[in-house]
């Protein structure tokens, strides 16, 4: 049998001996060679990782007719076994032979049954060989699917993260333009200017009014029976105009009222110390 066939004896046994190792067992190999008729063992309970190397450093230095090899456990067991025709050609004799007439041309078809069976042999081999290989490679392209699939998973995480991070900064700079500090993002205008979001709000006191028309009424709903008193009254008159100025300004400006709105909040004292700095600076000016 030509190498490659020897070849392929040995990965059908190998594979055969994977799919056990996979289970959990040690697989281990003996190796008898049969020459004249007379059998030989040549190895005993070796471990079929060594199985090639040894079988072909075998074959390199001996030259027997038929390879036999036995897959066992550790305790001994029979797990499989296959035989190699390692024979030649010209090793193979006729099993008969017709003298006399027509002699030449039986052994000629005897010989070709002969080749035939060997080719069907190593068709069936190969045949093996590439189901195993088809095998793995449907193992293999699921693994890569897999990791690819992974690795997809990450990639949209990671483009998640960084539009998070873009439009963070997108948002912190356009705050800074307008000269809001990041510090101070967390205290509303509305708050820094004395205004309690949970305070009811107030409203005018409510006119005798028997024309029957409903007016809209810019402030929030407050009991009609509680007037607002003059300071109340002058108080949300001049928060209305400072909402107002608020939003007759540019960003600019808006964020630098910000800024004084902030500090005042921080430091109550420093409003009456800016009222005399500006009363200072109008003097100054005239």
């Amino acid at each position: 049998m030509a190498a490659n066939s020897v070849s392929y004896f040995l990965k059908s046994l190998n594979a055969r001996a994977k799919k056990e190792s996979e289970k959990g067992f040690k697989v281990f190999f003996n190796a008898t060679v049969f020459t004249d008729n007379r059998s030989n063992k040549v190895i005993e309970m070796e471990p079929v990782e060594l199985m090639n190397r040894q079988i072909n450093n075998f074959l390199k230095t001996e030259q027997p007719e038929i390879l036999k090899i036995d897959l066992i456990t550790e305790g001994g067991k029979l797990i499989d076994g296959n035989v190699c025709d390692l024979r030649t050609h010209n090793d193979v004799q006729p099993a008969h032979t017709v003298p006399g007439l027509g002699e030449v041309e039986i052994n000629a078809i005897v010989e070709r049954r002969f080749e035939e069976k060997r080719r069907e042999n190593d068709f069936f081999e190969m045949k093996e060989i590439v189901k195993e290989l088809a095998d793995e490679n449907d193992e293999l392209k699921a693994k890569v699917e897999e990791l690819e699939a992974h690795n997809q998973e990450l990639e949209t995480n990671l483009e998640q993260k960084n539009q998070i991070r873009y439009y963070a900064g997108m948002l912190g700079d356009i705050l800074e333009s307008i000269g809001i500090r990041k510090e101070k993002l967390s205290k509303p205008i509305a708050e820094l200017m004395g205004i309690d979001e949970k305070e009811e709000q107030k409203m005018l006191p409510a006119k005798d009014d028997k024309s029957g028309i409903v007016y809209e009424s810019t402030a929030a709903p407050q009991n009609s029976s509680v007037p607002m008193s003059s300071d109340e009254q002058k108080r949300f008159e001049v928060i209305s105009l400072i909402s107002q100025f608020l939003n007759s300004i540019d960003n600019q400006l808006l964020g630098e009222l910000f800024s004084i709105f902030s500090e005042i909040e921080a430091n109550k004292s420093l409003a009456p110390e800016l009222l005399e700095y500006i009363e200072k600076k109008k003097e100054f000016s005239s």
